[in-house]
């Protein structure tokens, strides 16, 4: 058996391993919710604002293509280990949130006239559910996925792009509410946490802290939302050092040395307020 050959038999293998464990633990938690006599569900007041567009199933639907795909993008044994991992992890943390707080989508989805557009959505209709809400495998997924493409030496642009239309489409589509979208944003970097690349190669410094500050920052933001919404709008004061948290993500993110440049800039002062 030539290496190539292996290797596809490892990728298609992960990929079955990982779909079969999507359909049981998802029409599991399925199961278990529409049996509950009461589901509660959760929005934030600005989402009524959230517009329906029904274009943007296009997008939202594409998860399945990448699902697929992502495991065939992987270059070499150890990327597809972790990436199996990470969304095996992912599935599992996810079903067990959807049987501890089963939640379910609120709002009434508007009837879709164009023709082609109503395929996908009947499509939704009839093998989606209203629930399994958050967090949102979408979104888990689409962070997953972007930790594979974004060493595509092609299409990267095209596919992070896409990918970012995938995240605002769970919201457009009526699939998703906001609360789904922030908590499956901090599941997918629990998941680079726990299961990090290169745990002990130095060069993946950085990128691991970056993770930890991209978790920090849409914890922060879910918790200014969440003051907002229960409290006053004093706690929207938050969002200020989610912001610096993320900026500090994505230089850390891009291997510049935070740590060495700030702590060159005060011996510069030190020495500064010594001299004057």
């Amino acid at each position: 058996m030539t290496e190539m050959k292996l290797k596809i038999r490892q990728q298609a293998f992960t990929l079955t391993l990982c779909t079969i464990v999507f359909v049981a633990v998802y029409n599991f938690c399925t199961w278990y919710a529409s049996s509950l006599e009461h589901v509660q569900s959760f929005t934030f007041d600005i989402e009524s604002s959230i517009p329906f567009v029904p274009l943007s199933i296009i997008p939202y639907m594409a998860s399945g293509i990448f699902f697929c795909a992502v495991f065939f993008s992987c270059k070499n044994k150890y990327q597809l280990k972790i990436l199996t991992w990470r969304i095996l992890f992912a599935i599992i943390v996810a079903g067990l949130v959807f049987i501890t707080v089963p939640l379910q989508f609120s709002f009434t989805k508007p009837e879709v006239s164009n023709s082609i557009l109503k395929l996908p959505f009947s499509f939704l209709k009839a093998f989606d559910s209203p629930f399994n809400q958050s967090p949102s495998l979408h979104i888990v997924f689409a962070f997953i996925f972007w930790s594979v493409f974004k060493d595509l030496s092609r299409w990267r642009n095209l596919v992070m792009i896409w990918l970012i239309f995938l995240g605002i489409s769970t919201l457009t589509t009526y699939q998703h509410h906001l609360i789904d979208v922030l908590t499956g944003a901090i599941l997918a970097h629990v998941c680079f946490i726990i299961i990090p690349y290169r745990k002990n190669d130095l060069r993946y410094r950085n990128l691991r802290l970056a993770n930890y500050y991209f978790l920090s920052g849409w914890i922060i933001i879910t918790a200014a939302l969440l003051l907002n919404h229960y409290i006053d709008r004093e706690g929207l004061v938050l969002f200020l050092p989610a912001i610096v948290s993320f900026i500090i993500g994505y230089y850390y993110q891009k291997d510049t040395n935070i740590s060495s440049l700030f702590v060159l800039n005060l011996k510069q002062n030190i020495r500064q307020s010594k001299k004057s």
